[in-house]
């Protein structure tokens, strides 16, 4: 009997470490709004912004708040607003009541919002070489792969392959891959590549370009059967910059 209990005591020891484990696990949703400002009132629009970052830190909110601005692309003059690195059960306990934030977000910026639009992205961290910042980069180049219906195993995987290539080769290149979980099409993937300033957007002549470091990689052979398997998986890729506007986003501790 007594050996029963320690074997159940145990068990329970165990559920409670594996649960505070997945607790501690960083998480990898990102939760963004697209905000298109009204005709004319961008600057109301950001004045708002302000209010709404103020106001967080008036409430001691423990998570940041993130602003980027589009700067190119079909969505130019578009705001994303949202978190970066949580749980989906962390959207079921909110460090602020959504009742709340969607009250002060109603009387500071809601007037000046022609439309919004929801989407949740899942951060593929196993297939991505993120930069050691905590805070987002000043530019972001968006590259958005539509993957044909049926495909989207054969572009993981390829891009699974990529990621070991560029570990082999210690490839320079700082990217993240997400993937559309909600609020769009099936077989969306994203590629944010970051970049400092303009300029950084520059051709590096140190820098192997994309098919010679697959090609040291894998051999010429294995770097173009990764390239065909990316090519007949994508239906249609499209691009956008962004930039991040500290001034308007809420970070913690500023």
């Amino acid at each position: 009997m007594k050996r029963k209990h320690r074997w159940s005591a145990l068990g329970i020891v165990l559920c409670v470490a594996c649960s505070l484990a997945a607790q501690e696990k960083p998480g990898t949703i990102a939760a963004l709004e697209f905000q298109k400002p009204k005709n004319s009132m961008l600057p109301q629009y950001e004045a708002g912004r302000k209010q709404k970052a103020a106001w967080h830190k008036q409430q001691n909110d423990p998570l940041p708040l993130f602003v980027w601005e589009t700067l190119s692309g079909e969505d130019t003059g578009t705001y994303i607003v949202g978190r970066l690195g949580q749980h989906w059960a962390d959207l079921d306990k909110p460090a602020i009541p959504d009742e709340a934030d969607l009250a002060e977000f109603q009387k500071v910026v809601g007037n000046y919002v022609d439309s919004i639009t929801t989407r949740y992205y899942e951060f593929m961290p196993k297939v991505s070489n993120p930069t050691a910042d905590k805070t987002p980069s000043k530019y972001s180049e968006i590259l958005t792969f539509h993957v044909r219906y049926g495909k989207s195993s054969d572009f993981r995987s390829a891009i699974s392959r990529v990621y070991d290539g560029t570990v082999k080769t210690k490839w320079p290149v700082n990217y993240l891959w997400y993937e559309l979980a909600s609020g769009g099409p099936t077989g969306v993937f994203v590629l944010v590549l970051p970049h400092a300033n303009w300029a950084d957007f520059e051709d590096k002549p140190e820098v192997k370009p994309f098919r010679d470091m697959l090609k040291e990689a894998f051999g010429q052979a294995e770097a173009d059967s990764i390239v065909d398997r990316i090519d007949a998986s994508v239906k249609e890729e499209t691009s956008a910059i962004v930039q991040f506007h500290p001034e308007l986003s809420y970070l913690p501790g500023k």
